[in-house]
Parts: C-alpha cells; structure tokens; sequence
C-alpha cells in the first residue's frame, strides 16, 4: 500500500514548508490507514483538481477486512498494527498511529527511500500537468526549480497561482492580483 499526500503552494505558504511537510506526511500515514486500491479518476495527482491539499493512494492485495477496520478506526486496536517511520527528526502532530523519526532515514530505511521516489516521480508528473496549463514557464524543463530560465519567465510573466510567494526570490517582490510583478516588497 502507499499514499502520498500533495500539499498546495497556497497551504505552503500559509504555514510554512516545515508545518507543511509535516501535514503532508500525516495526511499520507492516512491515506495509507484507509486505502483500497486505485479506483476511479479522482485518485491521481492532477494539475486539474480543486482541492488545497489531496491524497493519491493505491497499493495491490490490500486485505479489505483490515483495510476496512482501519477506515472506521475508533480503537487502539487498529492504530496498532500501524507503525510510520518519518524521515527526519520531527514527528507530525495527531499521528493517527504509532510513529518514530530517522535522521536521514532515505539512506537508511528502503520504505522510506521508496516514499521519497514516489514523492519526486508525483512531483515531476504535476509539473508536466502545470506545463499545459502555464506553458510560458517551461515547467516540463526544469520541474519548478529555480533555474534562471524558470526566474526569468517568472520576471516576465509573474507569478502563476502554483509558484509558492513565501519562498525567494518572489518573497521579496510586491505582486497585482493577477501575479504581475509590480515591485520589490519595502522593508
């Protein structure tokens, strides 16, 4: 079974990168308590859907009786057979089971080398999404890093609704409604 959890700019943004990548770890621990298996198209990572903040799940030979158990969890019973190994050294708030951190855990445990693989290639493929919608970016080149292509369609065209406001450079610019850069923010 997995889950990832995408996080949107707008929620990064409200809380930071850290209370985000903690949210989004707990929301993917979620995903994976209550997933069934890939069903229907409202179970991918699109550049189209509406929500702040989504779970992909999916997973071949879940057991349903377990899996059902752990959708109506209410007991401790359930939570128990969980146990979430987080990569780092902070464990998210309102686990919904038992959790440990690991430093570097990427390098150190292949579940969580895995989780990272599956973050990057849902990544990459959002970024191709966000491409036919934001074509001026080029965001199937350089997947949304900084690059100095990427900066300078930023300079020219703005910001889009993806590109986070709190992250530099554009946390230092003044932005109209429609993401035109209209200045440097005053100190």
């Amino acid at each position: 079974r997995y889950a990832v959890a995408v996080v949107s700019a707008e929620r990064i943004d409200e809380i930071n990168i850290l209370q985000a990548t903690l949210e989004g770890m707990r929301m993917a621990v979620e995903g994976v308590m209550r997933v069934r298996s890939i069903s229907g198209g409202d179970n991918v990572a699109s550049a189209k859907r509406t929500e702040v903040s989504y779970i992909v799940t999916g997973g071949a030979g879940d057991d349903d009786d377990d899996v059902a158990k752990a959708t109506t969890a209410t007991t401790t019973e359930t939570t128990s057979s969980y146990h979430a190994l987080i990569d780092g050294n902070k464990i998210p708030k309102d686990m919904p089971c038992e959790a440990e951190s690991m430093t570097k855990g990427d390098g150190r445990e292949y579940s969580i080398g895995a989780a990272s693989i599956l973050a990057k290639v849902t990544r990459d493929r959002l970024m191709h999404e966000y491409d036919k919608l934001y074509p001026e970016y080029n965001l199937s080149q350089h997947k949304g890093y900084p690059t100095s292509a990427h900066m300078s369609a930023v300079g020219k065209f703005g910001a889009s609704p993806i590109h986070r406001r709190t992250f530099a450079p554009l946390k230092h610019w003044e932005f109209d409604k429609h993401g035109k850069i209209i200045g440097d923010k005053k100190s």
